[in-house]
Order: structure tokens, then sequence, then C-alpha cells
């Protein structure tokens, strides 16, 4: 592929040559296939994949989240899978009031007890996210990071859940990244799947299909992957 205006911003993508050597990612890279599991399968998967330690995703927050919030006034804040809590701590550090959600209850007894070192206050929900109530004009605030098809199948929801003006902030790997699912297909999103699902319901502010580390890898390497930042109203 070739750089690709999409958009508000142009950006370069991925390159064949560069996504090779990633067939052997670890299986904790893999968050969503098209067609997720069943719940309690996917809670035991999360469950088995936060008590390895070695395996765990990077304890910093993401970047992207972190460049967004930079300067902005603390609100709401939803952490969709919010795993072990490195992003909804970072948010809370920062003032504001996060609500994390996850559905496996290993990553979230990991995420109480961080939060309870640092003192700090996060309002930690075991869930399934397709059953968590968004509400209405709730969050200032929505963080959708790795979260795979999961945010694809519940824009929808997400979007209604947001205030007029607040900020949904993805990233996930690109399909590019050319790798099985650990639930079966394709790791990634296609190409420009998040703008076709998300053009109709929010302002797209930023979107990049871009080379880059990943939060989920212990390979030191760049992967293809997708970030987007929308704005609602």
């Amino acid at each position: 592929m070739g750089p690709r205006k999409l958009m508000t911003t142009t950006h370069r993508v991925t390159r064949r040559a560069a996504v090779q050597s990633l067939l052997l990612l670890p299986s904790t890279m893999v968050l969503a296939a098209q067609e997720p599991p069943p719940a309690d399968k996917d809670r035991a998967l999360w469950n088995k994949v936060y008590s390895e330690e070695e395996r765990r995703v990077t304890s910093y927050p993401n970047r992207l989240l972190a460049d967004v919030v930079q300067g902005k006034t603390p609100g709401r804040a939803l952490d969709i899978g919010m795993g072990q809590g490195r992003n909804s701590l970072f948010l809370a550090r920062l003032g504001w009031d996060v609500t994390g959600v996850d559905i496996s209850d290993k990553g979230i007894e990991i995420a109480k007890k961080e939060a309870e070192k640092a003192n700090l206050k996060v309002n930690c929900v075991v869930a399934d996210f397709a059953t968590f109530d968004t509400g209405k004009d709730q969050w200032d605030l929505v963080a959708g990071i790795y979260m795979g098809g999961l945010i694809l199948n519940q824009a929808k929801r997400i979007a209604e859940g947001l205030k007029r003006g607040a900020l949904l902030v993805v990233e996930n790997f690109h399909r590019d990244v050319n790798v099985t699912a650990l639930t079966g297909g394709k790791l990634g999103y296609p190409v420009n799947a998040l703008l076709e699902t998300f053009v109709p319901l929010l302002r797209i502010v930023r979107y990049e299909e871009i080379l880059d580390f990943p939060d989920w890898s212990n390979r030191g390497e760049k992967v293809p992957l997708v970030r987007m930042l929308a704005r609602k109203g």
C-alpha cells in the first residue's frame, strides 16, 4: 500500500516487508476476531493472560491517549477493556472521574490493587461491554485501546454515551499485521473500517494507519497500527 489521504490527515501506511517477521507475535497481542466467542470463554482467556506476568501488556499508558488528554479539563471518562488499569489509573492521576470496564475479573482485581496502592479512585466494573449500560450523553472521554472488533460492533452505543463535544480515542492493530487472532479470523482493523463505522456517528479529528510500536508486544518492533480521534458534535 502507498500513502493515502483519509479524512483530515495524510499518513504513511504499512510496508509488507516490515510485517512478515511478525507472524510469531505472542498470543497476548490477539484481541478480537470478527465474531467474538461467548463471554465465559472471553473471561477465561483474559483471566489466563492477566495471570501470566511475562505476558502482560505494557504498564505505561497508551501514548495516543496521553497526547489527547494533555491540557484537557478532566471530566467523566470510560475506559473500555481496562485490563490491569494502566490507562484508567493514568487518567485518574490527572483528575478524571474514571470508570473502567473489563470482562476479566483477574484484570479488574489487579487494577483495584494498583488503584489502592496509588490512593486513586477508579470505578472498576467486571462486565462484558456488550451488556454494560453506557447511558446517553454521559462521558467526556471514551477510550477503546486495543479492543478490536468490539469498538466497531458497539459503535452506536459508544457514540450515544458521549456528551456533545466529547472525545473517543481508539488504537488497534491494522489488518496488515497479518496475524491470526487467538479466537480465529484475522487480527486488526481492515482498511478504513473505523472511518466507515464512525463517520456517520462522530466527527473524525485525526486518523492514522501507520507503523509504530504497539502496546501489546514483547518483540520491540514496529507493527501496522490504526489510530483515531473522534469528537461528538
